[in-house]
């Protein structure tokens, strides 16, 4: 059974994605999604390559998984792993 906010599609296309630049259909129905807030559903993730965090949420639609970046954060120690 797929997740809140998640279809059960397989071959979908995955896109990473800045909070700010989704398109107006997708904001929607992820405000739709989660009316009351979505802080306990996010996660943190690192990009290759680079000392940021993000703060992430995870949202399907009928054509794409979407990972979508809420806020970014530089690594205190970038020579630190994440456990």
């Amino acid at each position: 059974m797929p997740e809140r906010g998640q279809a059960q599609i397989t071959n979908m296309k995955n896109l990473i994605v800045s909070f700010e630049k989704l398109p107006s259909d997708v904001l929607l129905a992820f405000q739709n999604t989660y009316p009351l807030g979505w802080e306990h559903e996010t996660f943190a993730f690192t990009m290759p390559m680079n000392d940021d965090i993000f703060t992430a949420i995870r949202f399907s639609n009928e054509s794409t998984n979407y990972v979508i970046k809420l806020e970014k954060r530089k690594r205190e120690h970038p020579d630190a792993v994440d456990i």
